[in-house]
This record gives structure tokens, C-alpha cells and sequence, in this order.
């Protein structure tokens, strides 16, 4: 199944891209992760990097980056889960409307352990997990600067 989620954030691209493009700190902004943090001795934000995302219901997720444009996007897989899930790869991208406007994505293409699991997982992702963590990204650049949502 694949899934593309957009969102208009009023921030300039490179504001949102720190945030984005903390790897090890994706809970920052997560609503479903109680922590987050490089594994398996990485410490960089490259290709070939992994990061562990701990679910706050207990599940978790290794991730691996595979792609890295600075500045504008990663992609990742996933490569070893406690969820259901057989495979997954995401991407998390920024580009600029404006100066002081942009508009950020999440592309996931997943497959899940049990065809009868597709579904669930489908509306899930597309309707409340990729928009929270896009939500997520939009309150956290505001809280930290101090700018009212619209």
C-alpha cells in the first residue's frame, strides 16, 4: 500500500528542516513515540544510519536511511519492527512555498504481515498517524518560537 500525506506549515523550509532533519530526535515531534535515538554505533545523519523509534504502547521500529538530500528530504526502511508489519519504506520531505511558507510530505509504501491487517493499517497511517506527525512538525516549530497556531 502506498500513502502521501501533505501539509502547508506558515514557516520557511529551512526552519522546518531542523527539526526534520534531526534524525535521532523524530520524537520531538511524533505523537505516538516516547523516544527515539541512533543505534547500532551511528551518530550521523547519512546514508546507512539507524534509528530506533520506541512506540509508546511498547511496539518499536529500526530504521535505516537509504536516501539523504540535505536540506530537502530523507527516505528510510524499516528493517526490523515488533508491529505487524512485513516491510515499510517513508519519506519525509520539505520544500518551500514561500519565504515564509512550505509545504512538508510523508510518502510510506508498506505491506503488512497478514493480508486481513491492510486495511486497519491503511487508514490508520493515512488518516491519523503520517497527519499527526505532520501536525506534530507544525506545533513544535511554533511552541519553540513562540507563534500562535493559526
Amino acid at each position: 500500500m502506498k500513502i502521501q500525506v501533505k501539509r502547508q506549515i506558515k514557516a520557511p523550509a529551512e526552519a522546518l528542516w531542523k527539526y526534520l532533519g534531526d534524525y535521532a530526535n523524530i520524537h520531538r515531534f511524533h505523537p505516538l513515540l516516547k523516544g527515539s535515538y541512533f543505534n547500532e554505533g551511528t551518530e550521523s545523519c547519512e546514508i546507512g544510519s539507524t534509528r530506533q523509534c520506541d512506540l509508546k504502547n511498547g511496539d518499536y521500529l529500526k530504521e535505516r536511511i537509504t536516501e539523504w538530500n540535505e536540506g530537502s528530504s530523507y527516505s528510510v526502511e524499516i528493517y526490523e519492527t515488533s508491529m505487524p508489519v512485513k516491510s515499510a519504506t517513508a519519506t519525509l520531505a520539505v520544500k518551500p512555498i514561500d519565504k515564509n511558507n512550505s509545504e512538508v510530505s510523508m510518502d510510506i509504501s508498506m505491506e503488512a504481515k497478514h493480508a486481513i491487517m491492510a486495511p486497519i493499517m491503511y487508514l490508520s497511517f493515512r488518516y491519523s498517524v503520517a497527519p499527526g506527525i505532520l501536525k506534530g512538525l507544525d506545533k513544535l516549530y511554533h511552541q519553540e518560537n513562540k507563534i500562535a497556531l493559526a
